[in-house]
């Protein structure tokens, strides 16, 4: 097993694509954190083409929920097979400026 690590900015997409082999029937299931399976949803594209070995997951705009460890696993009657992911989605925050002036009156601090 090979573990990977990637960081993506909050609302970037995760996109995986994996070419799968082996002989068939192939059995192709994506998890996150290992208990999760993962199938298509309104944000979430799951695809797997057996005539072409082509296995898919694609995040279209990812969210602190998100993160965690993705698996794909193949399996067939010989065995199973699987690869991890560690996904950090990093939340953006804006970035700004202020000033702040300081100054001693009369033994007391102000600020504006």
């Amino acid at each position: 097993m090979c573990y990977i690590l990637q960081t993506i900015n909050q609302g970037q997409k995760i996109e995986f694509a994996v070419k799968v082999g082996g002989p068939k029937p192939l059995t192709v299931t994506w998890y996150l954190n290992g208990t999760t399976k993962l199938k298509s949803s309104k944000n979430r594209k799951v695809t797997y083409s057996s005539t072409q070995g082509d296995a898919k997951l694609l995040v279209m705009e990812s969210d602190a929920e998100d993160q965690g460890e993705y698996t794909l696993e193949v399996s067939n009657q010989f065995g199973q097979v699987s690869q991890t992911c560690m996904v950090t989605v990093v939340r953006e925050y804006s970035h700004f400026t202020f000033h702040l002036s300081i100054k001693a009156t009369n033994s007391a601090l102000y600020y504006h």
